[in-house]
């Protein structure tokens, strides 16, 4: 951390910018530094601690985050800064204040070696999701701060705002009240996000991009998280109900016409679709099912299906073979290109010669969908620093807490990676998702892409 302390000394004589301040500090492996002696100690578990170890030119400050523990919202007036994420993962969550409403409009979680910004004017709470392990931060801030005087910090549940004086150690309403100057009450109505987004999904940007084993555990528990709801959820929402009819219609018809008898369902979830399916073909072929969530997994099951736990790429099915294989709804779910190929090719390993794949996907130029907006944070962001590919997404459910991975497919580039797997691609359709629901357009920048690959 000293190291750190004297690279920023190079502000001594300026004024630094926001950008320029950034460009500096994306220049230090956060992963490798040493911090460990300079650790504050926690008085309150209930409170994030901190250790202020410069302030000229630029503030420097080591937190350490109990579990669950968070700031309040609060305004950055007059200065702007970034954070650093050391140890554990913290979640930056993001406001904005008009009209004496504070609408909740955006979040991202940073792990280690993850670097948030603070632009000035922001408000916004820093918060430790775990229930059982310390996150530690450092905070890089200029102007430098000579205490938290002024700061304006906002109460969710009771619509307070109230200004820190200069005893405040914290930006948090765990401080006894001398350390307000003031506290206005009913200043503001708080808008969680679901309650001014029509969506029942956002983006929940992780950064950097987390490994294979992350992003997986996650996605389960993500799926876990609403397996109870989630075919409540697809019928009762009417586009993706249409969506869904529409491919497993199109999916029925050709099954009906290759008169198949097994069939090995990728992500199977609770076994409905597969189901719904088999019975539109009139056909009585096997089902075996595969899919990461073990509570969607215990319901598949409880159907009669035969389903394993299990990602795909880590699934053990010896050496048995299929007459044609679905991956519904999840296949964008796989977190890196290469691993996609990889389990192409193992899937065609499985196929039958001549058997059939069937996929859905969501398609980066859809202008109705988060594929634009991906491209967009991809290339403004610089994203492909952090490990993304072009086309990665991190989201959860607005009522939710766990955070789930999707890929965008750009369509050439997906039919190029079936060839290299050994498949011939017999159609690409373009269905309609939330908008034009279940019908087939023609337009590139429109809806999924569903397709139908063969094997060579």
């Amino acid at each position: 951390m000293e190291n750190i302390i004297e690279q920023l000394k190079r502000f001594k004589n300026e004024h630094p910018s926001f950008i320029e301040l950034g460009a500096e500090l994306l220049k230090v492996n956060f992963k490798n530094i040493t911090y460990k002696g300079l650790l504050p100690k926690i008085e309150c578990k209930d409170n994030y601690a901190r250790n202020i170890l410069a302030v000229d030119p630029i503030e420097v400050i080591l937190i350490i985050w109990p579990p669950k523990t968070e700031s309040a919202v609060h305004l950055h007036n007059g200065f702007f800064g970034y954070v650093a994420v050391l140890e554990g993962a913290l979640d930056n969550v993001e406001y904005v204040f008009k009209n004496k409403e504070l609408k909740e409009t955006s979040g991202l979680k940073a792990l280690p070696g993850g670097l948030l910004a603070e632009k000035d004017g922001v408000i916004h709470k820093l918060m430790n999701t775990s229930e059982t392990t310390n996150a530690v931060t450092a905070h890089f801030y200029y102007p430098a701060l000579d205490n938290l005087n002024g700061i304006n910090i906002y109460d969710l549940q009771s619509g307070r705002i109230g200004e820190l004086n200069d005893k405040a150690i914290t930006a948090s309403w765990l401080e006894h009240e001398s350390c307000f100057s003031k506290i206005e009450e009913n200043a503001f109505t708080y808008l969680p996000y679901h309650k001014h987004k029509t969506t029942s999904h956002r983006i929940f940007s992780i950064i950097p991009k987390p490994d294979r084993e992350f992003i997986s555990d996650n996605i389960s528990a993500y799926y876990s998280e609403q397996a109870h709801e989630y075919d409540f959820f697809d019928l009762e929402h009417e586009s993706r109900k249409t969506y869904n009819e529409k491919i497993n219609t199109l999916i029925a018809e050709e099954l009906r016409n290759d008169n198949i008898s097994t069939i090995l369902t990728l992500a199977c979830g609770t076994g409905r679709r597969a189901i719904e399916i088999r019975e539109m073909t009139g056909l009585d072929y096997l089902i075996k099912g595969v899919d990461i969530s073990p509570e969607m997994v215990s319901i598949a099951n409880r159907r009669g299906l035969d389903v394993t736990c299990s990602s795909w790429i880590d699934v053990k099915l010896e050496d048995k073979k299929f007459d044609a294989i679905t991956f519904l709804y999840a296949f964008g779910h796989i977190p890196s290109r290469e691993e996609r190929i990889a389990s192409l090719k193992k899937i065609a390993g499985h196929l039958n010669q001549g058997g059939s794949l069937y996929l859905d996907v969501f398609n980066v130029d859809d202008k109705n969908e988060w594929g634009p907006s991906a491209v967009k944070a991809y290339e403004k962001g610089k994203y492909f620093d952090l490990g993304y590919e072009r086309g990665d997404v991190f989201y959860k459910k607005v009522t939710g807490n766990e955070i789930a991975f999707l890929h965008y497919f750009d369509k050439t580039e997906l039919v190029h990676d079936l060839s290299l797997a050994g498949f011939d691609v017999s159609f690409v359709k373009h269905i309609g998702y939330v908008i034009k629901s279940g019908e087939i357009l023609k337009a590139p920048n429109e809806g999924a892409l569903f397709i139908k690959s063969i094997k060579k």
